[in-house]
């Protein structure tokens, strides 16, 4: 299994997260992938490779996917956020047995954000409820098998900024038959959006956010998959158990 994570300006997060997976005595069996998208502050320790400007987190996933599919031979891709916190020694562990089992192509463990507002799609709530098939699961911790993967190969250069392409995946997910999971025996907490919470990146989130959800309504408004990207959005707006 390959993990990787992005880095901008949060040295100290990321190398958090780090430790906090060496606790899993499986994290000795995976490949480690710390990209630094571009900082212009102290790298983290952890740093495998580097990007000299900041190209958002479609970008860089993009630059993570042509590594993983052309550089390795892992079956799978756990994507973290930096900013994530998780507790014991089981997190890697739980993820892949709980994904095998399911035979989930798409697994994402439950999420609870640090913070009042939870997250607008409610299928990654914890239900309480074991594991659960939905359509898709947000881009804040999926771990992905390599045979979607490899259908995918690149995400849309449209969605640069990051947002889209869980959606994107989802899509592709329902078309070719292959499983998507949320996991409520395996929570993680996320602290949410800390580069602009920390003053660590130069765009302000109203332009970053207003140009991520122009580009991604953009792309799918003008593509064959225009009308399942808006009944995935209702599924993740209205979902229940």
């Amino acid at each position: 299994m390959l993990i990787a994570t992005l880095n901008l300006n949060l040295p100290d997060l990321t190398d958090n997260l780090v430790d906090q997976l060496k606790r899993d005595p499986m994290y000795k069996q995976c490949e480690l992938m710390v990209v630094d998208n571009g900082s212009k502050e102290t790298l983290a320790k952890s740093t495998t490779h580097r990007l000299e400007e900041n190209i958002f987190f479609g970008g860089g996933f993009n630059v993570v996917l042509d590594y993983f599919l052309n550089e390795t031979n892992h079956e799978y891709l756990y994507f973290l956020n930096n900013d994530l916190i998780f507790h014991g020694p089981s997190f890697l562990t739980t993820s892949l047995k709980e994904s095998k089992q399911s035979n989930a192509a798409v697994y994402s463990p439950s999420v609870i954000n640090a913070s009042i507002e939870q997250c607008n799609w409610k299928q990654m709530w914890n239900w309480g409820n074991g594991l659960r098939e939905v359509k898709w699961v947000d881009f804040q911790c999926p771990l992905i098998r390599r045979d979607i993967l490899q259908d995918i190969k690149q995400f849309p250069d449209e969605l640069i900024y990051g947002w889209g392409l869980d959606f994107y995946t989802g899509c592709i997910a329902e078309q070719k038959g292959y499983k998507t999971v949320v996991s409520d025996n395996n929570t993680i907490c996320h602290l949410n959006s800390q580069t602009f919470k920390q003053d660590k990146i130069e765009i302000g989130v109203s332009e970053f956010c207003r140009n991520a959800e122009g580009n991604m309504n953009n792309y799918f408004w003008n593509s064959e998959l225009k009308s399942l990207y808006y009944e995935l959005r209702q599924h993740g707006e209205n979902y229940t158990i």
